[in-house]
């Protein structure tokens, strides 16, 4: 591929970078007056922003195109797991990431990246420990309302989980503050899940 076809795709991503952060805003704007907090929006917040700075770096000669074919993907399957995890995140905000994940494919494989992108798609994912908070408020329920603690231990939390069920969930008062705090709980153990699995990434170099 000649290096101006190169940078004309490098540039037409850009674009769409530019059209997807306008539209980002234009749903964000919307949303101003929904209680909502969204994981999901700070994730394409977040990957806009950090393509948008990354073609910039390339299209000055301070990244090579391997780099940021790199970028693409990693931002790929950062966003492509928030909207697995996200599945009451709003609408508006489900669809603007899948266009997103289509139009990174596209770059992607236009670019010669077709087999790293098919690759990161066969590798058996490590996110394989995600929480349910369905489930976790289930186990809080029959866990006698959270007095046996069965919640936490699905959680991983084994020693408050011990606790729970000899003090009768720290005499009712810790089962009562779990009820409140326990979907936070299930994003903090997921979130934990992915950073790890991110570092091992890293260190096995896949």
């Amino acid at each position: 591929m000649k290096e101006s076809h190169k940078n004309d795709l490098v540039v037409m991503a850009s674009q769409a970078l530019e059209k997807a952060y306008a539209k980002y805003e234009e749903i964000i704007k919307e949303l101003e007056n929904e209680d909502t907090s969204s994981d999901l929006a700070i994730a394409i917040d977040d990957s806009l922003k950090n393509l948008s700075r990354k073609i910039e770096a390339y299209l000055s000669g301070k990244i090579n195109l391997a780099k940021l074919v790199d970028e693409f993907l990693f931002e790929y399957e950062i966003v492509e797991d928030e909207l697995e995890m996200g599945k009451r995140e709003p609408v508006r905000l489900r669809r603007l990431a899948k266009r997103m994940l289509s139009s990174y494919e596209d770059f992607i494989e236009k670019v010669g990246g077709k087999k790293k992108l098919s690759r990161l798609k066969q590798e058996a994912p490590f996110y394989v420990n995600k929480k349910s908070k369905t489930t976790a408020y289930l186990l809080w329920f029959f866990g006698l309302f959270g007095i046996l603690g069965l919640h936490r231990f699905y959680l991983g939390k084994a020693g408050t989980g011990i606790a729970w069920l000899f003090t009768g969930g720290l005499f009712g008062m810790g089962a009562l503050y779990d009820v409140f705090a326990l979907s936070g709980m299930v994003d903090e153990e997921n979130t934990y899940h992915e950073l790890r699995a991110a570092q091992i990434q890293q260190l096995t170099g896949k």
